[in-house]
């Protein structure tokens, strides 16, 4: 399994991209304010941290 802040370092990849919704890219940039760009991911909650694995394996499942 990929670790969360490898996930949400690739993520930070679709901000403002057409790759994600609206919502996403909102919480995409939350989530990136709130860890330090994906560097300390301990203060994410476990539905934040739910939504990061959906987006991950949606946009990068298969990208190995």
């Amino acid at each position: 399994m990929t670790a969360i802040n490898t996930m949400v370092k690739r993520l930070a990849g679709l901000v403002d991209t057409s790759d994600v919704t609206e919502w996403e890219n909102q919480f995409l940039k939350s989530v990136l304010a709130k860890t330090q760009q994906g560097d300390d991911t301990r203060c994410l909650t476990g539905k934040q941290l739910d939504v990061i694995e959906q987006l991950h394996d949606k946009h990068f499942v298969g990208d190995r």
